[in-house]
């Protein structure tokens, strides 16, 4: 076997198809990520895409949306009480949860139901590290 994985392109969920403007304030004002133009080739596609740092996220649009409860996208961020106290200004919900060994994380199910994870590494732990991670403290 040659191949072998890179990282992560980018991850897909999914909104409510019309809700393009509920989208874009919650990715881009409320968090702060900039929105992205697809390429010519892509723009037909009901969906934005949004830079989540490393990473890309998009969201696609749909007519038959339904709530994710337990499949979820985690995102790690830096200055995660940064961030707490942006949500609580801006009245978002969230549920901290201290069940992670070495970090710091909660949940909200502010976007349209789905639930989202935010976490920051404190002391993550080597058995929950990558290849890639344990080679690059080396």
């Amino acid at each position: 076997m040659t191949f072998s994985f890179k990282g992560l392109d980018h991850i897909q969920i999914t909104a409510p198809l019309g809700s393009e403007a509920e989208t874009r304030r919650f990715f881009t004002e409320i968090l702060g990520c900039k929105e992205i133009e697809k390429p010519e080739t892509l723009k037909h596609f009901e969906s934005l895409w949004f830079d989540i740092g490393q990473h890309i996220l998009h969201v696609g649009l749909d007519a038959n949306f339904h709530i994710e409860k337990r499949g979820h996208p985690a995102f790690e961020i830096n200055d995660i009480a940064d961030l707490m106290d942006h949500l609580k200004e801006h009245a978002i919900p969230f549920e901290e949860d201290h069940n992670l060994p070495g970090a710091r994380r909660f949940y909200t199910e502010a976007f349209f139901g789905h639930r989202m994870e935010f976490l920051e590494w404190q002391n993550k732990p080597e058995a929950m590290m990558t290849d890639v991670e344990k080679a690059s403290k080396k």
